[in-house]
């Protein structure tokens, strides 16, 4: 199977060659974006008050 390049894809994002696979994060900026995001993230018992229901336990 051939990999597509990036001109194949115009619409690919700069940089996504350079990504570190088993990171959730490339830089620091992006680790202060996704510790505000996991900040603004409802606890599953928040949830369960709203009616709603958490995902499941991942093991």
């Amino acid at each position: 199977m051939r990999q597509s390049s990036k001109e194949d894809r115009p619409d690919k994002p700069d940089g996504v060659d350079k990504v570190q696979n088993g990171s959730m994060v490339q830089n620091e900026q992006d680790m202060k974006r996704l510790g505000n995001e996991m900040d603004a993230m409802k606890t599953n018992k928040e949830l369960e008050e709203d009616g709603l229901v958490p995902d499941p336990k991942q093991e």
